[in-house]
This record gives C-alpha cells, sequence and structure tokens, in this order.
C-alpha cells in the first residue's frame, strides 16, 4: 500500500512538473488526443479496387519529376503550391486516397492530416506508395519503362487472383 502512496505522489509530481496543473487537465489532453482523426490506411489491392469508381479522388503528393516517372492512373498531382484548391466541393461523400514513393516518405501523411483539418470525412493513405505499386506489378501510367520484373510481378498477382 506505502509503494502503491508513493507511486501516485511521484506520478502527480511528474505531471506538475510536466506542466499539468491537475488530473483532469491530464484527462482532457488525452480525450483530445483520442479525438483527433487520422487517415485510414490502405492496401494496394483495396485501392486498385476502387481506382476510378465515383466519388473517388486520388492524389500524388510526389515531386514532379517522380510522378512525371510513374503514377497512378488518372491520379492528379498535388505536389505543387495551392493543392488544397484541387480538392472536391463534396467534403462528406468525396473518398480522398493519397500517397507518395512509399512507406518511408510522410508528405501524404502530412497532406492526409491537412484534408482532415478541412473537413473532409473519408481520408485514406496508400503507404506502399507508387514503388510499392510499381513493384506488385499494378498498371500505371508515366515515363517510367516497364521492366521484366514489374511484369512478371503482375503476372504473378494475376495468377494468385485466379487461384
Amino acid at each position: 500500500m506505502m509503494k502503491t502512496t508513493c507511486l501516485a505522489a511521484l506520478c502527480a509530481a511528474f505531471l506538475a512538473a510536466a506542466g499539468f496543473s491537475s488530473s483532469a487537465e491530464a484527462a482532457e489532453n488525452t480525450t483530445a488526443a483520442v479525438q483527433q482523426r487520422q487517415p485510414i490506411p490502405l492496401s494496394l489491392a483495396r485501392v486498385a479496387k476502387n481506382l476510378g469508381k465515383p466519388g473517388v479522388y486520388v492524389f500524388d503528393c510526389n515531386p514532379e519529376d517522380i510522378y512525371e516517372q510513374s503514377h497512378l492512373k488518372g491520379s492528379i498531382h498535388a505536389n505543387v503550391e495551392g493543392w488544397e484548391k484541387l480538392l472536391p466541393a463534396d467534403k462528406k461523400n468525396s473518398f480522398i486516397i493519397l500517397y507518395c514513393i512509399n512507406r518511408l516518405c510522410n508528405v501524404s501523411f502530412e497532406a492526409s492530416l491537412r484534408v482532415i483539418e478541412l473537413g473532409y470525412e473519408n481520408v485514406y493513405l496508400m503507404p506502399d506508395g507508387i514503388q510499392g505499386w510499381v513493384q506488385n506489378g499494378y498498371e500505371f501510367e508515366g515515363l517510367g519503362r516497364k521492366d521484366r520484373g514489374i511484369e512478371a510481378a503482375r503476372l504473378k498477382r494475376e495468377a494468385a487472383k485466379q487461384q
């Protein structure tokens, strides 16, 4: 019992030192953090299934040179000044999918937070990015050349679907 009382006192002292005046304030900050909306990650297959459907908007957050090499068919290049103006007017029924180069890039995540901040309700990320898309054999647009490895990955994916 004594250890619990000491631990509680130490926690209260730590919170006070960290700038929390009361446990109620700490709980309020935790609630606000929980309520913060985050984009929903989508698999490559899920994106491929929804690509081109009405109300689905795909935004490529890569620099222009990467976008020119390869991008999802119908995607909108969003790595430009004033990109927010490219968003659809319908914030409730539009499905916004953002991606960048791969899982190491966080530009699309940052952009997705901005989209959520602007009031859009259906915001998604494709974490594997254009590299994952191309490496898994999905069709893409751009100047990038199709090599044998990409074609082999596409054929393998299609064969797996048939099984």
